[in-house]
């Protein structure tokens, strides 16, 4: 980091507000940071979406459509785009996104530039136009209407003239550019997905928002150089994902912290993707998608992107389209992890689009109207109502907030003044108990691998910051700045509540592991309770179990873990478990399994000893039941799988049946 600025604490000017100057004590030169456009502040503000992933994949099985089904086979029976808005709008959704033309080319709309649309669908006698209604519901009903199109995947426009089918992934990438390289065929592709734009962008009134996945318009004479032009032109207060928002580098509703809205881009223009820091990651696939490269920010880049969290697994198992039980069963999951996410996204500065996939009706499933409905109610009832709040701008670095009488608090809200850029790069909350000024203990746990932050202390703040403390009772706390990047901070907000703890309900209960809280996990997609990977009973060399942990290792470390805390189980004396690869990874996955203690209350990564390791485990092994006994001054123990050289085949690790022994 460039020069920083040290605060300073000076005399209190306000009753309820305290300012103190920041002593430039590191150097006088100034630095001009990116702040956002008014349409990227109002975009931040909205906070919650709500995304509605639906079209022909939906009746064929598909994720991603390979162009090549008949339109024909879209047909819903109960369709209602009212209820898609709706729904959205009880979980708190300020805009909802509609998947216009998903990557198979299927629109949702009588495109003029194709005939693979509902037009040519039993659909409402192929009269009926789904982007109209949706756009409708939302203004009905107060939400920003917001469109998904993604100009450089459309299979059918690409492909449509092979004979042979073709899978998604990297063999469909290879085949659309070898059918793109013959320049009348990228002429011709180029001209229908800026058409298909052209149309959603005129005929449908002011669209909030577009989701323009894979976007990377450094190619002056490519799709996406015109579509970004294009949609700039025909909707110049739309914001637009890509020059104006980015994803977090997941697709399970993380963001990584600290994190920074400015970025400096791969070519030095704000048509090309932001630029890998030191710290940054890209995760390995075999199909490019940009979601795959973590992007922490770059606090002196030059152009501001809010990052959008995008929630595939992170609000239900299954894929982003619904899929019935015999293909890839879509259920939610549970409220405590909806309220985690939360927390990991809107909490640390990012805006996330929750996933709310309709069903072959045409309407978001039942248990998927509740979930929604829950995490409405949760977010409501935990911030409607401050004990106090500070509403108003101040430029300082330190801001005492003051209320009547003293009561409990454990979550301050913080939001920073981002019209005037993101400058805060460390601070501290403290509050005033017996007549001085004490810490407050951030208590921020929540659900994360490498290399997003499971335990965000007090870094960047930007749009908002969520912090979640050991409760307090007080009638005043304080924010001090105490590293800004850029001069004295600029507060928007402060506010404290005292929220109900997250209740984590499991399927289990104790002994058994899967039924018990963890103090950290990180794995793929997240600790699996009781359920495979994709929600149905474990099985190990065709053994079911009903009770288990699926720790998958993550790609970056090349582990995964669940830690617990032994002060909370008293009676625990050791694990039994029998461990092994579950079988959806054609035998082909290797994992070493090891159990981990620390003695230290407060354990760091260095502090932990191994008290088992198994040898490589492999698919195509049978279960091996495992007993390990703790040390009598073990505080906490971890649940540790291994890469073992398989890459992804590894990431089904499971520790079946493990429950705590006395």
């Amino acid at each position: 980091m460039r020069s920083l600025y040290n605060s300073t604490v000076a005399i209190s000017i306000a009753l309820i507000v305290t300012h103190v100057l920041c002593a430039d004590t590191a150097s006088s030169q100034t630095y001009e940071l990116a702040k956002p456009t008014a349409k990227q502040l109002r975009f931040a503000d909205w906070e919650v979406g709500g995304f509605i992933h639906y079209g022909l994949n939906v009746y064929t099985g598909q994720e991603h459509g390979d162009g090549r089904e008949p339109a024909s086979k879209f047909n819903p029976t109960e369709l209602d785009a009212e209820q898609w808005v709706i729904v959205a709008k009880s979980m708190g959704a300020r805009y909802c996104c509609l998947t216009a033309r998903h990557e198979g080319g299927f629109c949702l709309w009588p495109s003029k530039t194709t005939d693979y649309t509902i037009a040519n669908s039993p659909y409402m006698d192929g009269k009926g136009d789904i982007v109209r209604d949706f756009v409708a519901a939302c203004r009905k009903h107060g939400l920003h209407p917001a469109l998904y199109l993604t100009a450089s995947h459309d299979a059918h426009a690409a492909l449509q003239s092979q004979s042979e089918k073709i899978a998604w992934g990297a063999e469909r990438e290879q085949a659309v550019a070898k059918a793109l390289s013959d320049k009348s065929r990228k002429v011709a592709f180029k001209k229908v997905q800026l058409g298909q734009l052209r149309e959603l962008l005129t005929n449908y009134g002011p669209i909030a928002f577009m989701w323009s996945d894979h976007w990377d318009a450094t190619d002056p004479d490519g799709v996406w150089r015109g579509a970004t032009d294009l949609a700039a032109e025909l909707q110049p207060e739309m914001v637009f994902m890509g020059p104006e928002t980015w994803v977090p580098g997941n697709e399970t509703g993380h963001v990584v912290y600290p994190m920074w809205n400015a970025v400096s881009t791969v070519d030095g223009t704000n048509y090309s993707r932001p630029a890998a820091g030191a710290t940054d990651v890209s995760v390995k696939n075999n199909y490019g998608l940009l979601e795959t490269d973590v992007r922490r920010g770059d606090p002196f880049g030059k152009f501001w992107r809010v990052r959008e969290c995008t929630t595939n697994s992170g609000f239900h198992y299954g894929g982003w389209f619904w899929h019935p039980d015999n293909l890839k069963k879509t259920y939610p999951r549970a409220t405590w992890e909806h309220i985690d996410l939360y927390y990991r996204t809107v909490g640390l500065g990012a805006n996330t689009i929750i996933n709310l996939p309709p069903d072959s009706r045409g309407l978001i499933p039942d248990d998927f109207v509740v979930a929604a409905k829950a995490l409405g109610d949760e977010i409501r009832n935990r911030f409607s109502t401050p004990i106090a709040k500070l509403d108003e701008v101040v430029r300082d670095d330190t801001v005492e907030l003051k209320w009547e009488t003293p009561t409990s608090i454990n979550t301050v809200v913080t939001m920073e003044n981002i019209a005037n850029g993101q400058r805060i790069a460390k601070y501290t909350l403290e509050a005033y108990v017996d007549g001085q000024w004490i810490p407050m203990v951030a208590k921020n746990k929540l659900i994360g691998w490498a290399p997003y932050n499971s335990n965000p202390m007090y870094e960047t703040i930007g749009h908002k910051k969520i912090d979640r403390v050991r409760p307090v009772v007080t009638n005043r706390i304080r924010f001090r700045c105490l590293e800004s990047i850029a001069g004295t901070a600029e507060l928007r907000s402060l506010a404290v509540y005292h929220c109900d703890p997250i209740k984590r309900n499991y399927a289990s209960a104790y002994p058994y592991l899967s039924g018990v809280d963890t103090t950290i996990e990180s794995a793929h997609n997240g600790v699996r309770r009781d359920n495979n990977y994709i929600g149905k009973q474990i099985v190990i060399g065709g053994k079911p179990f009903e009770h288990g942990l699926l720790v998958c290792p993550v790609a970056v470390s090349k582990t995964g873990h669940a830690d617990f805390d032994l002060s909370e189980f008293p009676k625990a004396k050791g694990i039994k478990a029998t461990i092994g690869i579950e079988d959806h990874v054609q035998r082909n996955g290797s994992a070493v399994f090891l159990v981990q203690v620390s003695k230290n209350v407060e354990p760091t990564e260095d502090d932990w000893e191994t008290i088992f390791k198994s040898s490589t485990m492999r698919g195509r092994d049978p279960g091996k039941e495992i007993h390990v006994v703790f040390p009598a001054d073990a505080q906490y123990v971890r649940l540790l799988t291994t890469d073992a050289g398989n890459g992804v085949h590894s990431d089904h690790s499971v520790w079946a049946d493990a429950r705590f022994i006395e």
